[in-house]
């Protein structure tokens, strides 16, 4: 849920500050239901009344449209939506029936407070209605602006450094060296794969999401070419499991943290350990990535994207909808993400 800015929060304390003073300003003699300025019975009433407004509005705008209506439907929003209106503005009513005893000028009736605190009420509904879908459309468009100028920026340095040009020369002139050795099928399945990944590469990096079976696959087959590239000295766990066809990720997104693992925490004079789980249940993924953190020997060439990068991506493509944890804990350099698809 987008919170409210400490902007906005003071906007909205002057705009009511400014108008409870303006209605109880007794030179100006209103009149609202059964209460009135010119007598001081508008004081009280007026100051309650806003509270249960502004708790109409707060709740529309800040839980029932951001967390009932996007997330459990216009059915249970409307529900809902109906039952705070009828509570806050019971509520309302019991309080000004609370107030008549004090007022002397008028004989009032339960029916006008009624309609009263419902008019009230109701323009404040529409208000909260107003506030947040223009809020999430100036955000939104903010957004598809910046992701714009960001695509715009980087879409030729992307498009170069989705593979690094040496990580396939380099996987490709062993490949070539274990054929000309062995000659086996592990060779045929790495050329094949090496293949996979730059169709991939070449068909899908462009393109806003793909499905996340194929992004998997394309880290499975990484994971396969840097095996047969360490060979015995790195053992790689992975464990991917609820991935269906109707789930779709942003392309590339998630290799930068598995090529970091490969980067740092692989060392050729020792036996290395990468974990690599990613689960997906109810359109939540879940990523968890640990490595050894090892001496730096020799480099994996890499993307080139770089978590600056990713993080920025992940900002502009799943704003509110990701969290992102990098840590080290007991010598492990550690990568949890999760994302709402």
């Amino acid at each position: 849920m987008r919170s409210i800015s400490t902007r906005e929060i003071f906007i909205h304390f002057s705009i009511l500050t400014i108008g409870l003073l303006l209605l109880n300003y007794p030179e100006f003699d209103l009149s609202i239901g059964v209460f009135n300025s010119g007598n001081g019975s508008l004081l009280w009433p007026s100051i309650t009344g806003t509270i249960i407004n502004m708790g109409v509005f707060y709740s529309i705008s800040f839980y029932l449209i951001p967390e009932v209506l996007r997330k459990r439907g216009i059915i249970v929003f409307v529900i809902q939506l109906v039952i705070l209106f009828l509570l806050l503005s019971f509520i309302e009513v019991i309080t000004d029936l609370a107030f008549i005893g004090e007022t002397k000028d008028h004989s009032e009736t339960l029916s006008e407070i009624i309609i009263t605190v419902s008019i009230f009420n109701m323009l404040f509904v529409m208000l909260a209605l107003a506030y947040r879908f223009s809020k999430d459309w100036f955000i939104n468009e903010k957004q598809r602006i910046s992701m714009g100028e960001w695509k715009a920026l980087n879409e030729l340095n992307t498009l170069k450094n989705q593979i690094n040009p040496h990580f396939l020369f380099n996987s490709l002139n062993s490949l070539f060296s274990m054929s000309l050795q062995s000659g086996d099928d592990r060779t045929a399945e790495g050329i094949r794969k090496l293949s996979e990944m730059m169709r991939y590469v070449f068909d899908k990096a462009n393109l806003e999401k793909v499905a996340l079976s194929d992004e998997i696959q394309y880290i499975e087959d990484y994971i396969y070419l840097q095996k047969l590239r360490f060979e015995d000295s790195v053992i790689v766990e992975t464990d991917f499991s609820g991935i269906n066809e109707n789930s779709s990720i942003a392309p590339m997104i998630l290799i930068p943290f598995i090529e970091n693992s490969f980067k740092y925490g692989v060392n050729s004079t020792e036996k290395n350990k990468i974990i690599c789980k990613l689960s997906c249940e109810k359109k939540q993924l879940s990523v968890y990535i640990s490595n050894k953190i090892v001496d730096h020997i020799e480099p994996v060439p890499s993307s080139g994207i770089g978590f600056l990068n990713v993080k920025k991506r992940l900002e502009l493509i799943y704003p509110d909808q990701h969290n992102l944890n990098i840590y080290q804990k007991n010598g492990l350099f550690v990568v949890e993400l999760k994302i709402s698809l």
